[in-house]
């Protein structure tokens, strides 16, 4: 991925452990700015030492360290699991924190309350709440939301359920976040909610990009939520996808809504279609395995 960056500029690499405090420091040394967007991301409770860890106690060392420095802006990464499940029923700018429900949205939440405290203080902090992020991988691992419907891809079967979830445009996040950084404006919260796609309208687009149908099965949205509570017990003793998860169900059965409004009028963006996004993430993957198995390099 470093390499395909550098084609944009020149690129400083500083090697270190985001939980460390002297890399903290020496990788702050020297900067204006800050994007901090280290994370492990999961449905699961596996990795619950090391979310707490990095998602949680690193985020605010380095938020502290950053506004100390007094970079600006100092930006961070969060989720709008932070903010689920809303008071109002809608996820904004000014949803409260909340308390979150599993390893990963507890973590998420610790952060955001640390960077909304440093925001109080005035601190030129921004964050940002990027819904399920879809589109092809810029050199990178595959993301937690196309992990997620990875075994429907391979075995081309579905629940059919009434569901939905916010599914943003990678590139329109990479957007937010260069369009972000700018000094001088003070505290800023950014929704990424992108468009609420019904788990249907999902389903159809992965069957575009497959150019194949997609059998669907009706499951009821209490079997589940069984199974994902019964995959939650299993997943810590064993792998399972990412979208096998109590909390994976819950927010797909919530298919709670953002509102972007703010994020749209003041970076003055408009979202792409992440059906799109979804269907070149699936394509581009079937090419990528056709060149494997030709012997090609991935690019």
């Amino acid at each position: 991925m470093l390499d395909r960056l550098r084609t944009a500029g020149p690129v400083k690499v500083v090697v270190g452990d985001i939980c460390c405090d002297a890399d903290v420091v020496a990788f702050l040394d020297g900067a204006e700015a800050l994007v901090h967007a280290a994370g492990v991301v999961g449905t699961d409770e596996r990795r619950v030492r090391l979310m707490w860890d990095v998602n949680a106690l690193a985020t605010e060392a380095i938020l502290h360290r950053a506004v100390e420095r007094g970079l600006d802006p100092v930006l961070t990464v969060s989720s709008y699991s932070a903010l689920f499940p809303p008071t109002d029923g809608v996820i904004s700018p000014e949803t409260p924190t909340a308390v979150g429900r599993s390893a990963y949205a507890k973590t998420k939440a610790y952060a955001d309350r640390v960077a909304r405290r440093l925001q109080d203080d005035g601190a030129p902090v921004v964050v940002t709440y990027p819904s399920s992020v879809v589109g092809p991988a810029f050199g990178t691992a595959p993301g937690v939301t196309e992990r997620g419907w990875a075994p429907i891809v391979r075995w081309a079967i579905a629940p059919r359920l009434r569901g939905g979830m916010q599914m943003i445009d990678v590139r329109d996040v990479a957007d937010v976040h260069a369009r972000a950084m700018r000094p001088g404006r003070g505290p800023r919260r950014y929704v990424c909610g992108g468009e609420l796609l019904d788990f249907d309208e999902m389903i159809a687009a992965l069957e575009d990009g497959l150019e194949r149908r997609i059998r669907r099965v009706t499951v009821p949205a209490a079997v589940l939520l069984g199974a994902a509570r019964a995959a939650d017990l299993l997943a810590r003793h064993v792998a399972l996808p990412d979208g096998l998860s109590h909390e994976a169900a819950t927010l797909l059965l919530a298919a709670t809504p953002t509102d972007d409004t703010a994020t749209l009028h003041d970076l003055g963006m408009q979202w792409r279609s992440p059906r799109a996004a979804i269907i070149a993430s699936v394509r581009g993957n079937a090419a990528d395995a056709r060149r494997q198995q030709l012997g090609d390099p991935v690019p």
